[in-house]
């Protein structure tokens, strides 16, 4: 299709050009501050997002460490039953009774004129319980610094 003839004809005086030009300007302006505004939308964006990451990061690394503060309080209070059982049977070694009851059933020591008798199925001394647990407790601990 050939161009369409103007049926208009702009008329070329100073008002229209002054009109003109000034719609040039406006518009040119208009551009200048949309994309003012972009960069101020743009750079409001990267710092929320900059923020915002390291919000997300620290929240992560809070997360690890409260779930170590409450395993190592687990730990802490498994340790303190431990102790308190041990001390038991410190006190039980500072008992001097204990201690020949323990030598007669463990090393079959005996008084004069008293005869031992010694059946299989005869429950191990409460001491040795505790000391099966420690060594069971130490190979656990090695295989798991194994892994």
């Amino acid at each position: 299709m050939d161009k369409k003839k103007q049926s208009v004809t702009r008329m070329e005086n100073p008002y229209i050009q002054h009109k003109t030009l000034e719609s040039i300007r406006e518009f040119k302006y208009k551009r200048k501050l949309k994309r003012r505004m972009q960069l101020i939308v743009a750079a409001g964006i990267m710092l929320i997002l900059l923020v915002g990451s390291g919000l997300v990061r620290n929240y992560y690394t809070l997360q690890k460490l409260e779930d170590q503060k409450v395993q190592a309080q687990e730990e802490l209070e498994s340790l303190d039953l431990r102790q308190e059982e041990l001390e038991y049977y410190i006190g039980l070694l500072e008992d001097e009774e204990y201690v020949a009851k323990l030598a007669r059933s463990e090393y079959y020591l005996t008084k004069d004129n008293e005869i031992v008798f010694s059946f299989p199925d005869d429950r191990n001394p409460d001491h040795t319980e505790v000391t099966e647990e420690e060594a069971a407790g130490f190979e656990e601990e090695e295989t798991g610094n194994e892994e």
